[in-house]
């Protein structure tokens, strides 16, 4: 059985020279949880949840034909896992994850007279997830003529989505100092965006990024940028406007614990 390819960043840590042989980042990241005691009752509240970051290792063997080939190598290995920040890229389920990585602990151990060595590498990735390297379609194009639409999606991967929703206004009536209002239908949270709209402008709401545009420019809203968890789900769009005729499509990357 061929091993499965790693990357970090370009290095390549799958190799004739660099074998990796085991890792626990598939591991999920530590949910942090606060709960608060019930006043005059039993038991508690869950009233936060966090991700920690995560912290995972990889561990291999270095090895070449002479001890100074391997020990140059080592060097080699050093200088590529020290560039912060980098696409750690490995295989899994037909598919690649992604975890932006960095490597905060190096350790190699190199026996005198060997040409091999070991090596474990403890790395910290921020966000406690992975993705895909590809963004996925979440909603196709969808055309809108009612005030109130409520689209249903179906979010894929182990963690909650934050997806990039846009909506093009074809055609409308009455968009003077009116509401486009998105949200996650099942929790309620969403933004709202006022302004004079009219045909041709483009809604663009980036949750990940936690920022809004309309036709590129950056705009003022209020509310809370939504998630999605896992599974089915539905995205709410509602206007304030006499008439519309407008279309939404959203797309997302889907998140690995």
């Amino acid at each position: 059985m061929s091993a499965i390819p790693v990357t970090y960043g370009p290095y390549s840590l799958q190799t004739t020279n660099v074998r990796t042989t085991r890792t626990n980042v598939f591991s999920a990241p530590r949910n942090n949880i606060q709960a608060d005691k019930l006043a005059e009752s039993d038991g508690a509240v869950i009233v936060k949840a966090q991700l920690e970051p995560k912290i995972f290792t990889v561990e291999g063997i270095l090895r070449t034909d002479s001890i100074e080939a391997t020990q140059h190598l080592m060097d080699q290995f050093k200088a590529a896992l020290s560039v912060p920040n980098q696409a750690l890229d490995i295989q899994y389920a037909g598919d690649t994850r992604r975890f932006i990585s960095t490597a905060q602990n190096i350790m190699l151990s190199n026996d005198r007279g060997l040409a091999s060595a070991g090596f474990s590498v403890e790395f910290l990735c921020p966000s406690g997830v992975g993705t895909d390297t590809y963004a996925s379609t979440l909603l196709a194009p969808t055309a809108i003529t009612t005030s109130t639409a409520s689209l249903g999606v179906n979010i894929g991967g182990t963690y909650q989505a934050e997806p990039t929703i846009v909506l093009t206004i074809n055609t409308l009536t009455g968009g003077t100092n009116k509401t486009v209002t998105v949200t996650n239908d099942v929790t309620r949270r969403g933004v709202a965006v006022t302004r004079d709209w009219a045909a041709g402008d483009k809604l663009e709401i980036d949750t990940l990024g936690k920022r809004i545009y309309v036709n590129n420019i950056p705009m003022d809203f209020i509310g809370q940028f939504p998630v999605w968890e896992p599974g089915p789900g539905s995205i709410g769009v509602m206007d304030d406007f006499g008439a519309r005729d407008a279309t939404v499509n959203v797309e997302y990357v889907r998140r690995w614990l």
